[in-house]
């Protein structure tokens, strides 16, 4: 299936259940031979942030304000495009892999 780009950026994903996760605001892929390989879509304001190379600049004005805000990676076999106006998680929102700007995982909490 051929689906542009620009068409699933800013696309609002569903859970199975149809409730919202997030917006498509960031991919990732990888070149194999002569093609791009798309890998993994990025969910939430932290994606966005990553695709206009924000981060830098809001972590330099704002310092240790600077919120982390949410950011989930979703494999590309994890999203069913099906119909690429209404993307959909094939697993739960909890299944999925949040990670926090620099690619880390976040810390667990203690208690």
């Amino acid at each position: 299936m051929e689906i542009r780009l620009e068409q699933l950026l800013g696309t609002r994903v569903l859970d199975p259940a149809g409730r919202r996760v997030g917006r498509i605001e960031e991919v990732h892929a990888h070149r194999r031979d002569d093609e791009v390989v798309l890998t993994e879509f990025v969910l939430g304001a932290a994606g966005l942030v990553e695709r206009l190379s924000l981060g830098p600049i809001l972590v330099g004005i704002l310092g240790p304000w600077y919120p982390t805000p949410d950011r989930y990676t979703v494999a590309h076999a994890d999203l069913d495009l099906s119909d690429p106006a209404r993307p959909r998680l094939r697993r739960r929102l909890d299944e999925l892999e949040r990670r926090v700007p620099g690619g880390r995982r976040p810390r667990r909490r203690a208690g």
